[in-house]
């Protein structure tokens, strides 16, 4: 050997050598143990901690849905108790309308103008208060209808599926399918696992899948890759948790701004179909309560004025009332300074006017008489101009969506909780937010084939050509459906609750409005505002020629016409035994029971007198003999001459000079 020139190591340094191998061998492989073991407990409890943080997150997701749904019970119970009020309110109005209709008869013998305008308000007043109870009514049906259709259909609790629960969870084998980079990292010396990851997942490319991947890890890497652009796509230290910033029900951004949530924006299209009734409910409720004040006006008239002779009771009781009226129009309306002072003038005028007319009336002169010939008809010509002038103040617009609104009453700025009506904008929508993104975050359409081993949980942990692919558990397939963001308009549409069959009558009647469904039903295109606001509009327009007809009448009498002169009667059995408009003291039926009685022909002061009561007594002389006749409002006396011709005798009564004892209800 030593020839050769060749040298072996010796067996001690061979033993040495395999020693420190063994040793070098043996050292390494604890550390790649410990540094496995270290990765793998870290990465179950950040699963752990990330399930019990999914589980808290479908709670308070499902805290938050409830909190919405409340939101729409809250708002649409507002309609609800607003109704229920009208309803008592109206109910006692009613009740004073009918007791006035029964109870309150004025006495015979009242003028007619003042029975005129009396009958008008409490007719007016019944059916504004009438209408008000309908249409209070149908919004607190409507109201109920869509809250039920809202709370049962578009606004429901996230309740979580078994594919998310089961994905919240992880199997402590998928740990096998991290990047080794990040199984054997070695803290300190490696970095930080956020450098590790960031390392393993470039941010500027994206994940990349081969071409013809398919399947939920392709769908998933895909969502990471589109992620990834734009920055920040995981959550986790691992790359396996996806941002939750599109939860809509986490979504902070949205909270701004109140109209941009989805289930106010629902409530807000739903209010259309029973916020005009709403509305012209309230609106009925004033102009009933405003009609029925004037009516309790022309009352005290007939009935303290032209009864009882109390003019200043009179006056004070009607100048209350107006007051009223006035305060009424100022809490109920909002007027400009001019609108107002017109209202009062026109709601006042009529009242004042009439007051003064009767109390010219009792005068019994020529000068009183022409002035409730010009005064009459200036009372009902003011009715109907105020009701005309209130048809402009209402200031009725049409709000986005179709409801029609009576803007120009306070009261009516109450349905509108979020100041859509006065600013008249549209709620905007969400762009780029969370709403969008949990709209077009869909997951698959179908369920992959079910296969041993790839229940959610597992699909929950995936890799991409060893890189992580960011998932969220609502994204995985099974996962309930997101909210749809959109708003259809046929969801609210009234005839969805019962659909209407249309015929050929009333297609030819509606043509173009009438819209064709499939299942052999229609939807009418109208606004759902505009029935309410056409049946006061309709309304209101027929008291106003009903009042201008009735003062066309009033001012034809007081020139003299006289076609619609009924015969006044002292009693009603007596009807048919009354020839002519001229009657008798001594009726024909009367007539015939009497022997030798004889029918005198009479004349009176003004005419619709109705006596009551006829006394006689002889004068000395033997000529003529003194004729007294009673009436509910006066005395009249004549003079008879006995000795006239048979046949040609008559009989001429005057006003007797004024009683103080016997005025007023005394005179029964």
């Amino acid at each position: 050997e030593e020839g050769l020139g060749t040298s072996f190591p010796s067996p001690l340094h061979i033993m040495v050598v395999v020693t420190a191998a063994a040793a070098a061998a043996s050292a390494t492989g604890g550390t790649g143990i410990t540094l496995f073991d270290y990765n793998r407990k870290n990465f179950l409890y950040d699963r752990k901690l990330r399930q019990e943080t999914e589980y808290q997150i479908m709670d308070f997701r499902i805290k938050q849905a409830e909190l919405w749904r409340e939101d729409v019970k809250d708002i649409v119970g507002l309609t609800s108790v607003k109704m229920d009020t009208y309803l008592i309110v109206n109910a006692v109005q009613l009740g004073f309308c009918v007791m006035a209709f029964c109870e309150g008869r004025l006495a015979a013998g009242t003028p007619t103008w003042i029975i005129g305008a009396h009958t008008l308000s409490l007719g007016g007043a019944f059916m504004y208060l009438l209408m008000s109870v309908w249409l209070s009514m149908h919004a607190s049906v409507t109201a109920k209808a869509y809250e039920v259709r809202l709370l049962t259909q578009h606004v429901r609790l996230p309740v979580p599926t078994w594919s998310q629960l089961e994905g919240a969870r992880t199997y402590g084998s998928a740990f096998e399918k991290v990047n080794a980079t990040q199984m054997f990292r070695t803290p300190f010396a490696m970095g930080t696992q956020e450098r590790v990851l960031q390392r393993s997942i470039p941010a500027t490319s994206g994940v990349a899948h081969a071409e013809g991947d398919v399947g939920p890890a392709a769908d998933a890497a895909e969502g990471a890759a589109d992620g990834a652009a734009g920055g920040g796509q995981t959550a986790d230290l691992w790359g396996l948790e996806a941002r939750g910033d599109d939860l809509y029900e986490l979504d902070g951004s949205i909270r701004s701004d109140p109209r941009n949530m989805r289930h106010l924006r629902l409530v807000h299209e739903a209010l259309q179909y029973w916020q005009s009734y709403d509305g012209f409910a309230r609106v009925a409720m004033s102009i009933g309560t405003n009609h029925l004040i004037t009516a309790l006006a022309y009352y005290v008239i007939a009935y303290v004025l032209v009864s009882n002779r109390a003019v200043v009771a009179c006056w004070l009781a009607v100048l209350l009332f107006m007051v009223v009226t006035c305060a009424l129009i100022r809490l109920d309306m909002s007027l400009t300074g001019f609108e107002y002072r017109i209202s009062v003038l026109l709601v006042t005028s009529g009242p004042m006017l009439c007051a003064v007319a009767a109390q010219q009336w009792l005068l019994h002169s020529y000068s009183g008489d022409e002035m409730v010939k010009f005064l009459t008809p200036v009372v009902y010509l003011s009715h109907a101009v105020w009701l005309l002038f209130l048809l402009h103040v209402c200031k009725v617009s049409e709000q986005k969506g179709g409801a029609m609104l009576p803007t120009g009453f306070r009261s009516v700025m109450y349905i509108d909780i979020f100041g859509w009506i006065r600013s008249l904008r549209p709620a905007r929508r969400p762009s780029g937010g969370a709403a969008e993104a949990s709209a077009q975050a869909q997951p698959p359409s179908s369920a992959p084939p079910l296969a041993p081993g790839a229940g959610p949980a597992v699909q929950a942990v995936q890799y991409d050509r060893g890189r992580p692919v960011a998932l969220r558990p609502e994204k995985l397939a099974g996962a309930a459906l997101p909210i749809p963001d959109k708003i259809k308009r046929e969801d609210f549409e009234p005839t969805t609750f019962i659909p209407r069959m249309v015929d050929e009558e009333d297609e030819q009647l509606r043509g173009s409005e009438v819209e064709h469904q499939g299942d052999g039903s229609a939807v009418f295109n109208q606004r759902p505002g505009y029935i309410p606001w056409r049946i006061f509009w309709s309304a209101t327009v027929m008291m106003i020629v009903l009042w201008t007809i009735s003062g066309v009448f009033v001012l034809l009498e007081s020139i003299g016409y006289e076609g619609m002169k009924v015969a006044p009667l002292l009693r009603e059995e007596f009807a048919t035994s009354i020839p002519d408009r001229n009657f008798t003291i001594l009726q024909t039926g009367v007539l015939s029971k009497l022997s030798g009685g004889e029918r005198l022909q009479t004349t009176w002061p003004r005419p619709y007198i109705q006596p009551h009561g006829l006394a006689c007594h002889g004068a000395a002389d033997g000529a003529s003999d003194v004729l007294v006749a009673l009436s509910r409002f006066g005395l009249f006396t004549a003079r008879f001459d006995r000795n006239a011709g048979r046949g040609g005798a008559s009989v001429n009564f005057t006003i007797a000079q004024p009683c103080a004892a016997i005025e007023g209800e005394s005179l029964r």
